[in-house]
């Protein structure tokens, strides 16, 4: 099984779509619409299972607030919090 799978099997509340996503948004790896995450298929398997992991910590986390202390926050810190979430538990998909 390869490592999207195994999220995928564990985060199931979540439907997957591995999608090219067009040149002019080569920086764009994935995003979330609703229970719909949304991977770019074109990225190596690395960048897609972080990717994946990334979209579920918005998708568990983000409803407008800190994701520490409940206070509001702006789309950046939201991001960097998924970041380092993501980077955090990828290893466990790769090994």
């Amino acid at each position: 099984m390869i490592p999207t799978e195994r999220i995928e099997d564990q985060y199931y509340k979540y439907k997957f779509h591995f999608v090219s996503f067009p040149e002019d948004l080569y920086f764009l790896h994935g995003y979330i619409d609703g229970t719909d995450i949304y991977i770019n298929k074109n990225d190596p398997i690395e960048k897609q299972t972080e990717t994946c992991l990334h979209e579920v910590v918005h998708a568990e986390c983000d409803t407008g607030n800190n994701l520490m202390d409940h206070k509001s926050i702006r789309t950046g810190k939201a991001e960097f919090f998924a970041n380092h979430i993501a980077s955090r538990e990828v290893r466990r998909y790769l090994a």
